[in-house]
């Protein structure tokens, strides 16, 4: 085999290295938030040294963009299709599962963002864009395909709702608020709310 059929087929090695810095840079925003990336915070996250990081990103404004970038459209685009294959109503109510979120990590990720979008019209404007192009958009019409009969007014109040439960849901689990009890009662909600569609 030469050296050009071993390439034929291989993510780049840069590709490759950027994607592993920035999941190594989700346990640095997980401890200490948004403020603790730095090129020699994500490097031992990572196990590289600091110079390859700053190889691969120019400067921490550059690390930090591309992680918010990377780690936001990627989270929210895998929660709303996780679960594929299964019905609608039931990938919905695993949505309220731990299964959900793939680490603690992600969740804590995730609020931080949240969080910060308060403060950083450019995670604010990411966020907004996202949701109102993206996500809200991307759930409605998997309600619409699920309930034909339903208007579009209603998978839209549907769609809404269920978001807005999802992320109290888990803004309640950081504080330590859910347990099995309540998660009972937010499939019995949602389920109300898909039935409300038929």
């Amino acid at each position: 085999m030469t050296m050009m059929e071993n390439k034929i087929g291989r993510p780049s090695k840069a590709q490759e290295r950027s994607y592993e810095i920035l999941q190594a840079a989700v346990s640095v925003v997980a401890k200490e938030g948004l403020e603790g990336i730095t090129f020699a915070k994500v490097a031992e996250a990572s196990g590289m040294q600091r110079t390859l990081v700053h190889h691969y990103f120019s400067s921490r404004s550059d690390l930090m963009n591309a992680f918010i970038e990377h780690y936001i459209s990627k989270m929210g685009t895998e929660i709303i299709h996780r679960f594929s294959g299964k019905p609608l109503s039931e990938r919905i109510i695993m949505m309220f599962t731990p299964e959900v979120y793939r680490t603690q990590d992600d969740l804590i990720v995730w609020f931080e963002l949240v969080a910060q979008s308060a403060r950083n019209p450019f995670i604010q404007q990411m966020l907004h864009t996202l949701w109102t192009k993206h996500w809200l958009p991307d759930f409605e019409n998997q309600l619409a395909q699920e309930y034909p009969k339903a208007t579009p007014e209603a998978i839209s109040s549907a769609t809404y709702v269920i978001v807005c439960l999802f992320e109290a849901y888990w803004a309640f689990s950081i504080q330590g608020v859910t347990d099995q009890q309540r998660q009972k009662q937010m499939e019995q909600t949602v389920l109300m709310i898909l039935n409300g569609l038929s």
